[in-house]
C-alpha cells in the first residue's frame, strides 16, 4: 500500500524542493507537494489547506515556512493529523529585526522591482560544505525566478505576523518530529530541545554539515529520516 505524505514548501520554492528526496525513497512511499495557497492571512491560508487535503488523518511535513503552516494545521485541525514532521522550521514567532528587514524588502520590491534572489543569500543558506554546489545554488534560484516577485511580495507580507506556536505542541496527541540542520542560522535547536522535554511524543533529529536548504543539501538522509518517521 502506498504511503501518501502531503509537503508544504517554504517560500519561494515549489515541488522541486523534494524531487532530489523523492529519489531515495522507496516506491511506496509518495510525496505530494502542495502549493501554499493564496490567502489574506495565515487562518486562511490553513482553512484553505483544510479543503485541498482529503477526508481523515493525513502524514504532514513543512518546510521552512511551510513548517510554520503545518504547525498551524495540525493545532487548528488536529483530528486530521496522524503525523507531522517539521523541516527546517521551529514553528516561532519571528524577530524583531526579521520584522524590520521584511518591512523594508517589501518597500523596496514595490518601488525597484525584483531582480531574483542573490547568490550571497543563497549561499548564507547552506553549510559551508554546500556552498559551492552549483546544483543546490541554481536549483533555489530557478524556483525563485519562477515564482517571481508577487508570490515574494505575497508570501513575505501575509506570512510575516506570526505568533509562536512551538510552545503550544506538546498538547499534541500524535508523533511531532522536527528535522533539522546542526549549521541552520534561522532556527535555534535550544528552544526545540526545551519544548521536546515536554512531549513523548516530540523528537528532534539534527543532520551534521546542514544548513537551512536540508531537503536540497542532504536528500538521501531526509528521505531516510523520512521513511523512518512515517514507516518504521
Amino acid at each position: 500500500m502506498t504511503v501518501k505524505i502531503y509537503c508544504l514548501p517554504g517560500t519561494m520554492c515549489d515541488q522541486r524542493l523534494w524531487q532530489a528526496c523523492t529519489e531515495h525513497l522507496p516506491e511506496n512511499i509518495e510525496l505530494i507537494h502542495i502549493a501554499i495557497p493564496v490567502k489574506r492571512n495565515i487562518d486562511e491560508i490553513v482553512t484553505a489547506l483544510k479543503q485541498q487535503f482529503p477526508a481523515g488523518k493525513i502524514n504532514l511535513v513543512g518546510f521552512s515556512l511551510g513548517g510554520y503552516l503545518a504547525s498551524a494545521y495540525a493545532l487548528k485541525y488536529p483530528e486530521k493529523i496522524n503525523k507531522l514532521l517539521l523541516i527546517s522550521n521551529m514553528s516561532y514567532s519571528l524577530p524583531e529585526a526579521e520584522l524590520k528587514q521584511r518591512s523594508r524588502t517589501i518597500a523596496y520590491l514595490k518601488t525597484h522591482g525584483y531582480l531574483g534572489i542573490p547568490t550571497k543569500r543563497i549561499t548564507a543558506l547552506l553549510d559551508v560544505s554546500k556552498q559551492k554546489n552549483y546544483d543546490i545554488i541554481n536549483c533555489v534560484r530557478e524556483m525563485d525566478t519562477d515564482l517571481g516577485k508577487e508570490t515574494l511580495i505575497y508570501q513575505l507580507t501575509v506570512t510575516t505576523q506570526r505568533e509562536n506556536l512551538l510552545i503550544k505542541l506538546p498538547k499534541l496527541h500524535f508523533p511531532i518530529q522536527f528535522l533539522i540542520g546542526d549549521n541552520d542560522l534561522l532556527v535555534k535547536i535550544n528552544l526545540i530541545e526545551a519544548i521536546a522535554t515536554q512531549s513523548p511524543l516530540i523528537s528532534l533529529s539534527v543532520l551534521n554539515n546542514t544548513g537551512h536548504m536540508l531537503p536540497l543539501e542532504q536528500p538521501e538522509k531526509c528521505a531516510l529520516n523520512i521513511k523512518r518517521f512515517f514507516i518504521e
